[in-house]
């Protein structure tokens, strides 16, 4: 998450010290959050614009976590899965927010 220029911190909320997060400000007004918990592999993304939730996905058995790009043309990559498919969540998060998510059965 340091090719986006923000570093995880722990989430104060849950009080699990397993459990990371990372904002990214997209503008004044909209961010998108990004939520792990390391020993349940499961991840949680929410993109908010003035005050609203636009998107809220969570996604159980997590493999990959990363960011591809620099913070010109930054996303974050997820893959998951399960013994009945795979799935890719791309975030775009510059320039704009941009969600795209596929899950394949196998």
């Amino acid at each position: 998450m340091a090719a986006l220029g923000v570093m995880p911190a722990t989430v104060a909320v849950s009080g699990d010290e397993l459990a990371r997060e990372v904002v990214y400000p997209v503008s004044v007004s909209e961010a998108v959050r990004v939520t792990w918990d390391v020993t349940d592999n499961s991840v949680r993304v929410r993109h908010r614009r003035d005050g609203v939730t636009v998107t809220d996905l969570h996604r159980e058995s997590a493999s990959l976590l990363t960011v591809v790009g620099t913070a010109e043309t930054a996303e974050i990559v997820l893959e998951y899965g399960s013994p009945g498919g795979t799935g890719r969540t791309r975030v775009r998060v510059s320039p704009d927010v941009r969600i795209q998510d596929v899950f394949m059965r196998s």
